[in-house]
């Protein structure tokens, strides 16, 4: 069976951060905490050896689940119409950031708060980790093109590899002068 993973990351006004926050950042802390889970991240920060599919089972979090779906959606309604950029990119049968965290390795995608992309961030933690931000993406010609061949290597021929690697940096820095928060998910629609 086939699928599509999308990675989201959308400004958020700082109401609708407020009214949604606290119930999305309770998903993110309790799926950081599964045991599990943390455990299989100390081992990938470790360095430690990862197959695509253990890779892919670290990357997929709480977002993504049927069952949270459909509060990401009312999330997203409160953001209104006028959000400005925003970004969506997505993979044939894998999660988005499971390109990005193969390519680019544990120490540097250290700097995407969250958990792998999914994410809930008032303006002023949106604005106070954008240089850590820019310094996930600050790679050099020869680096970034290293770094998005390992992502073709997990993600196959998607086409929004190009994404992942040059409009981050964009739709965070409109968000952090529009003075907007930033929601982010990976899910299966």
């Amino acid at each position: 069976m086939s699928y599509s993973g999308m990675w989201f990351l959308v400004p958020a006004p700082a109401a609708a951060i407020e009214r949604h926050g606290p119930r999305l950042r309770a998903l993110l802390d309790g799926h950081a905490a599964e045991p599990g889970n943390a455990a299989l991240r100390r081992r990938w920060e470790r360095g430690e050896g990862f197959g695509a599919d253990e890779l892919e089972a670290l990357v997929s979090g709480p977002f993504g689940w049927d069952v949270n779906v459909n509060g990401l959606y009312d999330a997203w309604n409160d953001c209104g119409t006028e959000i400005g950029p925003a970004l969506c990119v997505s993979a044939r049968n894998r999660y988005p950031v499971l390109g990005l965290a193969h390519a680019l390795g544990p120490e540097r995608l250290a700097g995407l708060p969250g958990w792998f992309g999914d994410l809930v961030l008032t303006p002023e933690e949106v604005r106070a980790a954008l240089p850590a931000v820019e310094g996930v993406f600050d790679l050099d010609g020869t680096a970034r093109a290293a770094a998005k061949e390992r992502a073709y290597e997990v993600l196959g021929d998607s086409d929004d590899v190009p994404a992942l690697f040059d409009a981050v940096v964009p739709v965070w820095r409109a968000a952090v002068e529009a003075g907007r928060g930033m929601i982010g998910a990976q899910l299966i629609p």
